[in-house]
């Protein structure tokens, strides 16, 4: 029962949530002022946020240990570990591309040859040194390496969202692929790589998050001129629509993966917890457009209007429902 798999995965998530805390605390914030003095600068406050709240803390956490659960493993201290060092660089990778302006070869020796690679910058000695590490613990180098590549192939093409003319396929396609493959690269640094099935189900998955992740970025999109599918949206019951069938093909893959009944009701609950965060912004600009007409003038909209406060108590109500209900759309 759906009922059932929800509080055992909200429990386990208090449990792993008090150990990664733990772990930050004991290991990740020492590694970073490591990080800073042995290469003479500074995290940026944005960049800690990032890591210590949200990659190094709630990636871990849900997505990693999900898939140790799902398959009745342990999450051992090993991948506990290259989950959060990873989470330190993703968003330090984000940095080679949009302010250190590093051109493809030197990202390209950087995933596939750091060791090598005569770094100039900050962000690129952090870069090389976790990526060296990865590259030397990772129980399967050439399905990490295959996954790696797939996110700096996808980051590259991100380009193309400047353009306010990309076609909505082409547009479609990148935003899908830039989610689905950074959730499988997390799957594909624990202790064995995803199988065909899963891999299918994590990018689904993480098409998804990435959708979402658009939906709550929409004010800072626009005003960085980045074109999404959101600010492309004419029609917010027809985009809930596309969303929902997404969401039960998600569920159908991952109810065909050869686990446990109960084991895959947890896994989707808590995938869900994530994906579901979505619906509330859906629903906000659904009602937008019922007070304001459709298409909405994204021009004219305040930020307050595109931005969704996910700590109001009727927000929490709405994801904690739509938490629920996802899980069982098929």
């Amino acid at each position: 029962m759906i009922i059932l798999s929800y509080i055992k995965t909200i429990t386990r998530f208090r449990k792993e949530l008090k150990k990664q805390q733990d772990y930050i605390r004991t290991f990740l914030n020492p590694y970073l002022g490591e990080l800073e003095r042995k290469y003479s600068g500074k995290f940026e406050d944005e960049q800690l946020k990032k890591i210590r709240q949200y990659y190094g803390l709630f990636i871990p956490t849900i997505l990693c240990s999900s898939y140790k659960n799902l398959y009745h493993e342990n999450y051992t201290e090993a991948e506990r570990k290259r989950a959060t060092l990873f989470g330190i660089l993703t968003p330090v990778g984000d940095d080679l591309f949009d302010i250190d302006k590093l051109d493809v070869a030197a990202i390209n020796a950087i995933t596939y040859r750091p060791e090598s690679y005569d770094a100039k910058t900050f962000s690129a000695h952090i870069a090389r040194e976790i990526q060296s590490f990865m590259l030397t613990d990772v129980p399967h180098r050439n399905e990490y390496l295959d996954a790696a590549k797939d996110v700096f192939e996808v980051q590259l093409e991100t380009i193309k969202q400047t353009d306010p003319a990309i076609d909505d396929k082409e547009l479609t396609r990148i935003t899908y692929a830039k989610g689905g493959y950074s959730v499988i690269i997390y799957h594909q640094i624990m202790a064995k790589p995803a199988s065909k099935e899963m891999w299918q189900v994590l990018f689904y998955v993480g098409s998804l998050m990435q959708f979402g992740n658009d939906l709550f970025d929409m004010a800072k999109d626009l005003r960085d001129g980045i074109t999404t599918l959101p600010d492309r949206c004419t029609d917010y019951k027809k985009l809930k629509e596309i969303f929902l069938d997404r969401v039960k093909e998600c569920n159908r893959l991952i109810y065909a993966l050869p686990y446990k009944q109960h084991k895959k009701e947890e896994f989707a609950v808590a995938m869900h917890l994530i994906i579901s965060r979505s619906m509330v912004v859906i629903d906000k600009m659904i009602q937008l457009e019922q007070q304001l007409g459709k298409p909405l003038n994204y021009a004219t909209l305040t930020r307050k209007q595109l931005v969704c406060d996910m700590e109001k108590p009727k927000n929490m109500m709405r994801w904690l429902y739509y938490s629920y209900k996802l899980p069982k759309l098929t």
